[in-house]
């Protein structure tokens, strides 16, 4: 099941680690870091846009556009978590993560074409769609967390991006009546609930619970901004999904 963020003292954002911990003895980095973004990690995880989807009653541009700009973010998602692979510290810790991408790379990224093509979005449109200005962002947060070769930064953004989704979908699955009859809706929650992918979050979280409190001072605070920026940015980015669109 997904986090309960809203369990963690409401200040507990004014404190760093170390103080937290002291505050916190039973809780864990992982905590600490979804006490810090607890406001913007219930906008995601409660976004109109999500409830819409549980009821498969996203608008059509949204819904389209929506797999459009979602669906550039594998490349460098799967370039992160690759990057991810080849700095954690042992093969155990590196085998969970290789079996993630070949779901990322195959039934996630399918999904995409799949529901793309039934929804009649062409070649072209998929092309020629510009990028929004938070999906620019997002893929530079991810290009530039893999390029720093720092492991708790690439941790910080996956752990963002699949625990907020697991959160949002598992929250959803359990409050709407009866799944979604179209695939489009219904597979895409299925891929972000579930054991398997509940165990893919715990994973993440796993090794920020290892490596974060081992970081300096100057390490823990770039984790904490990569987690940060890519929580506000999931933010943003269904803010953007249910806007007005063209």
């Amino acid at each position: 099941m997904a986090d309960n963020v809203a369990s963690q003292p409401e200040n507990a954002s004014t404190f760093d680690w170390p103080v937290w911990q002291a505050q916190n003895p039973a809780g864990t980095f992982s905590q600490w870091l979804k006490a810090c973004v607890a406001d913007d990690w219930h906008k995601v995880t409660h976004h109109p846009f999500t409830d819409a989807w549980g009821k498969a009653a996203v608008p059509d541009r949204n819904l389209k556009n929506y797999l459009i700009q979602d669906h550039r973010f594998i490349d460098r998602f799967v370039a992160l978590l690759a990057g991810a692979v080849s700095r954690a510290p042992t093969l155990p810790d590196r085998i969970p993560a290789c079996q993630f991408l070949a779901l990322l790379t195959g039934p996630e990224n399918t999904y995409f074409e799949r529901s793309l093509d039934a929804l009649g979005v062409t070649e072209q449109e998929r092309r020629e769609m510009p990028d929004w200005d938070v999906t620019a962002a997002f893929k530079d947060l991810m290009r530039t967390a893999m390029e720093s070769n720092d492991y708790a930064s690439m941790l910080a953004v996956l752990a963002v991006a699949e625990g907020t989704y697991l959160g949002w979908a598992d929250r959803v699955h359990n409050e709407i009546e009866s799944h979604p009859k179209e695939f489009w809706y219904a597979e895409w929650l299925d891929l972000h609930i579930g054991t398997y992918f509940e165990s893919v979050v715990a994973f993440l979280n796993d090794q920020l619970n290892k490596t974060g409190p081992t970081l300096d001072d100057m390490a823990r605070a770039n984790c904490l901004s990569c987690f940060r920026k890519a929580t506000e940015l999931e933010v943003r980015f269904f803010d953007a999904a249910w806007g007005s669109q063209n």
